[in-house]
């Protein structure tokens, strides 16, 4: 079967659905919450567009409370899930065009969500669209579950299974992560450290909008904004001007990969700590530098899932006490209320744990859904690069049965949650052909 040329008449529809669905500011937004929005005004209508998406093209659609919106075509015992979500972290950094006004530049189309993960969702809708209209999906069934959560720790899957009581699938990927597939996780949890701290002439700190990306612009407002603006520029550390404060910037990236990035808090803590001779705080800033845990006794590592990573997200300093987020990510052999326990005693701090962890996921390579699921992109793209584990949590932890499988390429610089994402239109197209071929294995797979 040539996969590439029973998609191709597809193209022109899936770039514009592309479009549409970028289009929709779908941050969580706590203002506009109510029973039937549980995400918010922007989470809902992205989640509508789906299921109107469903609607007219012939699936059964179901809005799912407003927490997911579920496409199911075909009949069978067999169920193939496919997992994507709709929401997007929120718009940080200097764009060189509107977030969410969809850009086409140099084959590339730029837009929050373009490559997580609305450009590998409308890929795999294309997918199974293409199989049924070609009367491909036989004796089985597909389940297309967009969520409106992921993004906090996938509430929505959570109370797609757990509240709904839906089927977990024979075989299910989410497009959202690494080709050619991910078959291992690192666990993931979250803590906040706070630390009583007095900074003199600092009336408040605050910076970060996401804890489980890089902090890339942090506030203070301060009554000695020329001396810490000549530290920045003797640092060579970029800094603009607010309201009776003065802003250091660094630059965005996502919390699984925190050493790609330049973190804000992290350089306002080590130049605050110097100028004003804060041990403490200098500390803080110069050992939470080493994103591995080397440098403040919390390092773990596993020959399958790697090193640890710790991603400073969110701060702030009110009424002398200093509050910052840490998203941890660990391998299977590290127990996270040690680390928690050693990071306090290292830096003084006392830190609240949040929500259960995300434990690890590890399957077989060896198994029917990673061998098929690598057939598939082997076969459309002649790359035999090996399956991989990674520090980025998916809902494959949160659906049984079910990997990380796309769709960005090897080689490939990741944007996510950074300025300026984007999703090459090469990639975007090529991701359908393979997830179409993938879904006709899994159709077939005992």
């Amino acid at each position: 079967m040539n996969y590439k040329k029973l998609m191709e008449p597809y193209k022109v529809d899936m770039l514009d659905a592309l479009r549409r669905f970028v289009q929709i500011d779908s941050v969580y937004d706590e203002k506009t919450i109510t029973k039937e929005h549980p995400f918010g005004e922007g989470v809902n209508n992205a989640l509508e567009y789906v299921a109107r998406l469903g609607e007219r093209f012939g699936f059964d659609v179901d809005r799912c409370d407003g927490y997911a919106t579920e496409l199911t075509i075909g009949e069978g015992e067999k169920t193939i899930g496919i997992y994507a979500h709709a929401d997007v972290v929120p718009v940080t950094g200097k764009w060189d065009s509107e977030p969410f006004t969809p850009t086409i530049k140099d084959g590339n189309i730029y837009g929050r969500g373009t490559s997580d993960d609305k450009g590998p969702m409308i890929a795999a809708f294309y997918a199974v669209k293409t199989l049924k209209d070609n009367g491909m999906i036989r004796n089985y069934k597909v389940k297309i579950v967009v969520g409106g959560d992921e993004e906090r720790g996938a509430s929505c899957l959570d109370y797609y299974f757990g509240k709904l009581h839906k089927e977990y699938p024979t075989f299910g990927f989410t497009p959202d992560s690494d080709f050619p597939l991910i078959y291992g996780e690192k666990a993931i949890a979250g803590f906040w450290p706070s630390i009583d701290i007095k900074i003199p002439y600092v009336e408040s700190i605050k910076g970060g909008v996401a804890t489980n990306a890089v902090c890339d612009r942090v506030e203070i407002k301060t009554s000695d904004v020329e001396t810490i603006k000549k530290y920045l520029e003797e640092k060579n550390i970029r800094y603009e001007f607010g309201e009776g404060s003065i802003v250091v910037l660094g630059k965005s990236c996502h919390g699984s990969t925190p050493e790609l990035g330049i973190n804000a808090a992290l350089l306002t803590f080590k130049a605050l700590g110097e100028i004003y001779a804060i041990s403490e705080l200098k500390e803080l800033g110069e050992k939470l530098s080493d994103t591995s845990g080397k440098a403040f006794g919390c390092y773990g590592r596993s020959d399958l899932l790697k090193d640890t990573t710790f991603c400073v997200g969110v701060v702030s300093y009110e009424n002398e006490k200093l509050t910052f987020s840490v998203n941890f990510r660990y391998p299977e052999n590290v127990v996270f209320e040690d680390v928690v326990k050693k990071f306090d005693e290292t830096f003084k701090t006392t830190s609240k744990i949040e929500d259960d962890p995300s434990h690890y996921l590890l399957f077989n390579p060896d198994c029917t859904l990673v061998k098929t699921l690598l057939e598939a992109y082997r076969k459309e793209t002649g790359d035999n690069s090996e399956p991989l584990t990674t520090g980025g949590g998916t809902y494959a932890k949160h659906a049984k049965n079910t990997v990380a499988f796309g769709a960005l390429f090897p080689g490939r610089v990741s944007t996510m949650h950074e300025p300026n994402e984007y999703m090459p239109l090469e990639d975007f197209y090529l991701s359908a052909v393979i997830y179409a071929h993938a879904i006709d294995l899994l159709g077939k797979a005992k």
